[in-house]
């Protein structure tokens, strides 16, 4: 798993995105930690080659994250913002622009995390939470994709109705408790392993 690296005050943008929006953009960067693409995203080519948006819609409104996932050393979250308008303003286009090419020049005042809940939470528990239940969330999402079944299907073998399982595709981490993710899992015949292990 690759680790992410802030640029600027992406960080701190992020952070600021209402608890719904700040849980389901973290989703998609560990997302893409993994190897992973978005469930919701589209390239950015007027940025700088390799740079995605990632795309979230919640009740309080739209948010991007603007990230480059191309370097093998780290994940770099360029920009994070809410979306007033339906075209994404020049000034954060500009910005994100600016610090992809300070990033490739290697000035660029950065902070880099081993999972993106280390940055995104606000204690070390909760974001060990979040590692183990987006971890869960994506092998639920993976399982139905692998399955080849509708959604009506896939959801009637994990125990859910399908809106619930549109929110589990659609990465509403926030509607999902650990207990439910293992149930679903087990549901389907796949084993949940713990592994606990001292912090470094």
């Amino acid at each position: 798993m690759k680790p992410v690296t802030f640029l600027g005050d992406s960080l701190e943008a992020l952070r600021a995105f209402p608890h719904e929006a700040r849980r389901e953009s973290g989703l998609q960067l560990d997302r893409v930690q993994r190897g992973l693409m978005p469930e919701n995203w589209k390239p950015m080519k007027a940025i700088g080659p390799g740079v995605n948006e990632i795309r979230v819609r919640v009740e309080s409104g739209a948010f991007r994250v603007l990230y480059v996932a191309t370097f093998p050393d780290a994940v770099y979250v360029l920009h994070a913002f809410q979306k007033k308008t339906q075209k994404t303003a020049k000034a954060d286009l500009s910005l994100a622009t600016t610090r992809y090419k300070a990033l490739r020049e290697r000035a660029m005042k950065k902070r880099t995390y081993a999972s993106v809940w280390d940055a995104l939470e606000d204690t070390p528990e909760a974001a060990a939470s979040m590692r183990v239940r987006a971890e869960l969330m994506i092998a639920v999402q993976r399982y139905v994709e692998a399955s080849g079944e509708t959604q009506a299907q896939a959801a009637k073998h994990l125990g859910l109705t399908q809106p619930r399982l549109n929110n589990l595709l659609r990465g509403r981490i926030e509607k999902f408790s650990l207990d439910a993710l293992v149930n679903m899992l087990a549901r389907v015949g796949r084993q949940v392993a713990l592994k606990v292990k001292t912090a470094a």
